[in-house]
């Protein structure tokens, strides 16, 4: 067996924190020495707290040192707010200041009272918060050194893991990140009007990890740590295509694609405000049953207004479907979650139900949650592997900022390339009058009718007209033809 295969078969320490065990392939090693290093604020203490209480919880004990002045009853207070507090937990969890001990005695003063207080406590966990205290007392670098190394061989002597909190800035080549087991960052950045939090593993002996940002939160709850998506196991399986066909739920729009959507494929449907893609998203997860069950994910409009939309257009199976249980609305803001979260609570619907029909309104909106622009192309494409990988047929809509134009003036995203159908709706002007046309411009593995073809919205729903007559200057959105057929008086916006 390989080196790298032993280490990964260690037994580990679990943190007890959602989504951290994951970034560290499985936990921490006992007889190792950790620093979690942040700003304050960061997240620090009640990652380690939370370490403590969880193993406190596995009836094990723990030692948590400050070498701070601040109170330790202020301390439990505050944790007291949090989910995870509990009073058997706090009574496993010895709380004691080495601020004084530190102040007198020095660093040898500090190892000593580890030495006896891990003896005596017979501890799994070992907290060693204000680790910069003790940076300002020591005299020189090798006396520091010499100082990490007799941690790591009590760490290693007793077989206790141990945490080591700080804030200090100090270069990464300075003794305690190029002695311990493992470094741990967690930081605060600002992003407009927005702060988030992150996790970042720089290094851990013994252990694979996923490297890169992982969003954290703080919440009563206490820590979580969402996984980069990228990094979910489920996109590294070559997703597809059912050869079954999944009706989009509008007669009209099947018999252009020959068929309807391939199961398990992506759909995008692309166009302009109001031009009708809630209300072709309102058919597909209308036609969700007990066998394909639906999810439709919105960033804008509640479910009361999506069931009230669907009532007008005369879409009655929507209704139907969300009274039976096949169909599940499920809103959420724009701004204020971040693109993990997102992708995990969705993953976790799916399951729950094991949906096989997604409806996502809109992308334009999924975007705006990005803390960073540049990752939403890595991010999608991920996504959208799960999504398959998971036998799920997804409709995606996306706004072109032209309120009338033609494909020309399209710009696709990523998800353009990651997507088996892409629908093109516009509003075309035909002697002073605007038309709604919509086109197939890919349908992947199948023969579609690429036609562009006039469609009508009333209350008896959405209907294809017929192949809209060619013009030289359609796709600019003008034509001028002498035998346009005037709109339905019945046309409704979406």
């Amino acid at each position: 067996m390989k080196g790298t295969d032993l280490a990964e078969k260690r037994t580990r320490h679990t943190t007890g924190i959602p989504g951290l065990d994951i970034v560290l392939h499985g936990g921490l090693l006992p007889g190792s020495v950790y620093i979690i290093r942040g700003t304050p604020g960061a997240g620090k203490t009640i990652t380690a707290n939370q370490i403590c209480f969880y193993w406190a919880s596995q009836n094990e004990r723990c030692l948590y040192i400050t070498l701070l002045s601040e109170s330790h009853d202020r301390l439990v207070e505050n944790l007291a707010a949090t989910d995870f507090f509990t009073a058997e937990g706090a009574s496993r969890i010895h709380y004691q200041s080495g601020f004084h001990t530190l102040e007198e005695e020095g660093l040898n003063g500090v190892l000593k009272m580890l030495v006896e207080e891990t003896k005596r406590y017979q501890t799994c966990v070992v907290v060693l918060d204000g680790l910069f205290a003790l940076q300002e007392k020591v005299g020189s670098d090798r006396e520091f050194r010499l100082f990490m190394n007799q941690l790591q061989n009590l760490a290693h002597l007793t077989g206790s893991t141990m945490l080591l909190l700080t804030n200090s800035d100090r270069g990464t080549g300075s003794p305690e990140y190029t002695m311990v087991d493992g470094w741990l960052e967690v930081a605060v950045q600002q992003r407009d009007y927005r702060t988030l939090r992150f996790l970042q593993i720089h290094k851990l002996r013994g252990s694979g990890f996923i490297d890169g940002q992982h969003a954290l939160k703080i919440s009563d709850a206490g820590v979580s740590i969402l996984p980069r998506f990228e990094s979910y196991e489920g996109n590294h399986r070559l997703p597809t295509l059912g050869r079954e066909r999944l009706s989009s739920g509008w007669p009209d729009l099947d018999r252009t694609l020959h068929g309807g959507f391939r199961r398990a494929s992506t759909a995008m449907l692309v166009g302009p405000s109001g031009i009708g893609k809630t209300t072709v998203g309102l058919h597909f997860a209308s036609a969700a049953s007990a066998a394909d069950p639906a999810l439709y994910f919105t960033f804008y409009e509640a479910k009361e207004d999506l069931v009230e939309k669907a009532e007008l257009l005369g879409i009655e199976n929507f209704s139907k479907a969300l009274d039976s249980g096949a169909l599940e609305v499920m809103w959420r803001a724009a701004t204020e979650h971040q693109l993990d979260e997102i992708a995990y609570e969705l993953l976790a619907a799916l399951r729950a139900r094991g949906v096989k029909r997604l409806v996502i309104d809109s992308l334009d909106a999924l975007k705006q949650t990005a803390e960073r622009p540049d990752r939403v192309g890595r991010f999608l494409g991920s996504l959208t592997n799960v999504l398959r990988n998971e036998d799920v047929t997804t409709v995606f809509t996306m706004e072109t900022p032209e309120l009338i134009g033609g494909i020309a003036r399209t710009n696709f995203t990523a998800l353009s390339a990651l997507s088996q159908n892409i629908v093109l709706m516009r509003y075309v002007e035909v002697q002073s009058e605007i038309k709604r046309t919509l086109t197939v411009i890919k349908c992947r593995t199948s023969g579609y009718d690429s036609a562009v073809q006039e469609f009508t919205i009333s209350d008896q729903g959405m209907k294809i007209i017929g192949p809209l007559p060619a013009f030289d200057d359609l796709l600019t959105g003008h034509a001028h033809p002498s035998q346009a057929r005037r709109p339905n008086a019945g046309d409704t916006d979406d």
